[in-house]
């Protein structure tokens, strides 16, 4: 896979900070990151941000606003991301690793 030059220079940016912290601060880092935001998913933050989608939705559509998700496609990824959130970060990161293709 070639990334863009762009794509590259945030890769080294962030193997700088591999090589600043260590690997076992850099690892703990990101679990804590995804960590973080696993926590924030429970059932009623993913019920009021549908209410808040679907909300915008609506004054979008009063006003002519043509969005380039629906309000539908929004709330999907909304319900997916807290099924997501059920999942410990390593066996996120380790799905991702074997499962996702990420082209930048």
């Amino acid at each position: 896979m070639k990334l863009s030059k762009e794509a590259q220079e945030k890769m080294k940016e962030i193997q700088a900070l591999e090589n600043k912290y260590g690997l076992i601060v850099f690892r703990a880092g990101l679990a804590h990151l995804v960590d973080v935001g696993l926590n924030n998913f429970d059932d009623d933050s993913v019920e009021e941000g549908i209410r808040q989608i679907l909300k915008q939705g609506e004054v979008d559509k009063s006003n002519g606003v043509m969005p380039i998700m629906t309000p539908a496609f929004q709330c999907e990824i909304l319900r997916c991301t807290a099924d997501l959130a059920k999942f410990s970060p390593w066996t996120l990161f380790c799905y991702i690793k074997k499962h996702v293709v990420v082209d930048i």
